[in-house]
C-alpha cells in the first residue's frame, strides 16, 4: 500500500541518507539581530544563509548541490555558485530554471525572541 503525503511534508523514505545524519539545536540569537536577509551565518566549520521566505526561517547551506562549490550572495536577487555560475533565489533556495533543484536547507524555529536553527552535527 502506498503512503500519501500532504502537499509541503516529506516522508523518510524521500530523504537522502545525509538528511538523516544527528541534527543539533542551535540558538543564533534574538530575532531582533538579524536586521538584514540574506545573514550570513556560521556554525562550527560551515557557513550558511539566513533567510526569511513564505514559510518562515531557513538556513540555506553555502555549498552548491550541483558540485560542491561555494554559493555566495553578490548583492543581486540571486546567490551564485562560484564553480559554474548555478543561481538560486534567495528566499528559497530554489534553482533558477530548476525548480526542483535548491539549496540544502535546514529548520529554524521562534523560540520566545530566539531563532533556533537544527543543523547537522559536523
Amino acid at each position: 500500500m502506498a503512503s500519501q503525503n500532504r502537499k509541503g511534508t516529506v516522508s523518510l523514505r524521500q530523504v537522502s541518507g545525509s538528511a538523516r545524519s544527528k541534527k543539533v539545536r542551535i540558538d543564533l540569537g534574538e530575532e531582533a539581530t538579524f536586521t538584514r536577509f540574506p545573514a550570513p551565518v556560521k556554525v562550527g566549520d560551515a557557513s550558511y544563509f539566513l533567510v526569511r521566505g513564505r514559510d518562515g526561517y531557513k538556513l540555506l547551506s553555502t555549498v552548491c548541490p550541483h558540485q560542491g562549490g561555494e554559493v555566495m550572495d553578490e548583492g543581486d536577487n540571486l546567490f551564485v555558485c562560484d564553480g559554474h555560475g548555478w543561481q538560486y533565489h534567495k528566499t528559497e533556495g530554489t534553482c533558477e530554471g530548476k525548480p526542483d533543484f535548491r539549496m540544502k536547507a535546514f529548520l529554524v524555529t521562534l523560540n520566545g525572541n530566539h531563532l533556533i536553527a537544527l543543523v547537522p552535527d559536523e
